[in-house]
């Protein structure tokens, strides 16, 4: 015995009544039920025991009626009729058990139980709430076609419709509607929505409009379901002015939308690009709707905006409301680019810290890229970091961004190894279950092996963390984030390798740098042009220009100049400053702004004033960008403002008679410019030397 003790509504003695029943049996346990009913002095008949079952249905205890049905007439002699029966389909199909109510439906008929039109309709009921459409089908084919007995009424019409809406098929759910009309049965409001929402589901924007009018001519009340599927039919088709249209419609006709009616609103806003419209929504909501914002609306009003490239009205919408709960993660991801766009890098950090305390266990790419992007832009506030560190300087911001990266790379590399864990396979199954940092990773020993998917957004994440380690000059860490590759199993990036000497070289170790770029080509991983980048700022620190020159050059052979980038061109640029030849630089800054390369264009004109003796004047800041580049999420934000200029159109006009013949000569430099690069390693200034003899 489990040790129930039967009580009465009233807290003590045996159940009396229908009441005392249903409420037992619902506090009950399953393996109490039979107590419950044995034990009662109110004997049910089956009237009473389809009561009990759809009183089940209602607070979705779908076991429970199963086991009163079954015990019906075990304890009180009651046999199960076909309302009974009905019932508890009706309940089993509302829990989307929709193989039981088969089953019960096909053991009913071998009792000789006969099935009516409300046994029909909650076995279509079952199967559009399990999705089953072509089941649905069968059975309502069935029904019209062999059971001329039962007159199908309005009820089963709708059911059927609503399962043509689960298996997206628009056209027959009209067929079945015309053949019900013709029949003289009218739709009403109920029948209507069923037609409403196969239009959303497959988007059917013109046969929706029509079934809103028709309703109207019928004289079929609306209501807010109306309107709710109507907009998203229109919004699958993208006819936003249509969507807003039919939004301010609600008010004539006596509807007030709700938050859910206007977040479809703000999503068709999003899908169509349209910031400006979806601010406007989101304002009137609670003046002219009585809508109180919620975090859902929110949500939507922010990927409207962002869809829309309206950065700023995103930071705005932030500084007005600080602390924001319910945001989705694409939300904070949003969020937080428009602080990055904006350089508010602490209310970034802030955002990432509120996702971290919503989402602990979260591991989303997208967000954890823009933390560690974050923590490696703490060098625009400040002018030496912009610039390169200069070995052993040190400064409040250096010293925050490297906390801040550690913190975030400790915690990242916890969740993804509890994460990655459950979806890595050994290759050696002998291997025993353990976490991830006890397995060794040794010669012979057994590697894991990540899915390819997972590995792409690991993958990419810990790019974006060497990457800040390199800018925050931390060899230390872009080490670790190298040996954490091993651990779960990821292939060595050559940008992550190429970050590590990135570190090395802007942290003032140039010799090691050069140990470890030398050990990247041994082992065929190629280094990329910020690779080069940072060597070459290195050197211009260390007073070594003519090596800086030497690696910016080497890699304009090497990689092309369409796919040098601003790093090299800060090189270049801190090179000709330290001493280096402005001849020289001039010319590769030349090549890069006829190639579109961003800063290059900036930096020329001091080139080639400082070529010809003149004074270059005070040092630009290179424009740089705040948007992220996702591996698998490409934003196209990150060129808007990167202009792809040739020689002819930017300096003709105001390159006057004393420049042409040093502009001539320059661009016969550039034409007839041969650099031999030896495997991608940087040549020293005699070396140099000898090439050019």
């Amino acid at each position: 015995m489990s040790g129930y003790r039967p009580r009465n509504s009233a807290g003590g003695g045996v159940v009396r009544d229908l009441n005392g029943l249903v409420e037992r049996i619902v506090e009950a346990n399953v393996r109490d039920i039979e107590h419950v009913l044995r034990e009662s002095t109110f004997k049910p008949g089956p009237p009473a025991y389809t009561s009990v079952i759809k009183a089940c249905g209602k607070v979705g205890q779908w076991q429970k009626a199963l086991e009163v049905y079954r015990l019906m007439s075990v304890v009180h002699g009651a046999k199960p009729n076909t309302i009974t029966c009905s019932a508890l389909i009706n309940t089993l199909g509302r829990s989307k058990q929709c193989d039981m109510a088969f089953e019960l439906f096909e053991e009913s008929q071998r009792e000789g139980i006969e099935p009516n039109i409300f046994t029909y309709s909650a076995l279509l009921s079952a199967c559009a709430k399990a999705k089953q459409y072509e089941r649905a089908m069968s059975v309502f084919e069935d029904l019209v076609l062999n059971h001329s007995e039962i007159e199908v009424d309005r009820i089963t019409y709708s059911a059927a419709i609503s399962a043509c809406v689960q298996g997206r098929n628009v056209d027959r759910a009209f067929q079945i509607f015309e053949d019900m009309t013709s029949r003289g049965i009218k739709g009403n409001t109920i029948t209507y929505n069923a037609l409403l929402n196969a239009c959303e589901k497959c988007g059917d924007s013109h046969r929706a409009i029509e079934t809103f009018n028709r309703m109207r001519l019928e004289k079929v009340p609306y209501d807010r379901a109306s309107f709710h599927m109507l907009i998203g039919a229109l919004d699958r088709a993208r006819k936003i002015s249509k969507v807003i249209d039919y939004y301010n419609m609600m008010r004539p006709y006596g509807i007030n939308p709700d938050a859910a009616t206007v977040s479809t609103v703000l999503n068709a806003c999003a899908n169509a690009k349209d910031g400006l419209q979806a601010l406007k929504v989101y304002n009137e909501a609670l003046p002219f709707h009585g809508v109180t914002t919620t975090p859902g609306m929110f949500n939507s009003l922010i990927s409207a905006l962002y869809r829309g490239r309206r950065y700023d009205l995103i930071y705005e919408k932030l500084k007005k409301n600080p602390s924001i709960s319910g945001l989705s993660l694409s939300t904070y991801t949003q969020l937080i680019t428009a602080c990055e766009r904006f350089g508010d890098w602490m209310k970034a950090f802030e955002l990432v810290d509120g996702f971290k305390a919503h989402y602990q266990q979260s591991v989303d790419p997208h967000i954890w890229s823009q933390a560690f992007f974050a923590c490696g832009r703490f060098e625009e506030d400040d002018p030496y970091l912009r610039n390169g560190m200069i070995p052993g300087y040190t400064s409040s911001t250096l010293q925050f961004a490297r906390s801040k990266l550690s913190e975030l790379w400790t915690e990242y590399k916890t969740r993804v190894r509890v994460s990655a864990y459950s979806a890595i396979t050994w290759e050696s199954s002998s291997i025993p279950s353990r976490q991830i940092e006890d397995q060794p990773v040794s010669t012979g020993a057994s590697k894991p092996q990540l899915p390819t998917e997972i590995a792409m957004e690991i993958s990419s994440v810990f790019k974006y963390a060497a990457s800040a380690a390199a800018r925050c000059s931390d060899p230390e860490l872009a080490s670790e984030i190298l040996k954490e590759c091993d651990t779960i199993g990821l292939p060595r990036d050559p940008s992550m390798y190429g970050a590590l000497v990135s570190a090395l070289a802007l942290s003032g170790d140039r010799f090691t740098a050069n140990e470890t770029l030398k050990e990247m080509v041994q082992l065929n991983l190629r280094p990329g042009v910020s690779t080069f980048a940072a060597l070459a700022l290195a050197s211009s620190r260390a007073g070594d220009a003519d090596t800086a020159l030497s690696l910016a050059e080497d890699v304009a052979s090497v990689v092309g100049p369409q796919r040098c980038d601003v790093n090299i061109v800060d090189a270049v640029v801190a090179a000709c400053e330290a001493g280096g030849n402005w001849r020289r630089g001039t010319a590769l800054l030349l090549l890069w702004t006829k190639n579109g390369v961003p800063g290059a264009s900036e930096q020329l004109r001091r080139a080639m004033a400082a070529a010809n003796g003149a004074d270059p004047g005070p040092t630009n800041a290179v424009s740089r960008g705040h948007e992220l580049t996702f591996q698998y999420q490409r934003h196209q934000d990150e060129m808007d403002h990167t202009e792809h200029l040739g020689y002819s159109s930017q300096y003709d006009s105001s390159v006057d008679d004393t420049d042409s013949d040093i502009w001539s000569s320059l661009e016969e430099g550039v034409s007839n410019l041969r650099i031999q690069a030896e495997a991608f390693t940087p040549r020293s200034s005699t070396e140099r030397k000898q090439d050019e003899g």
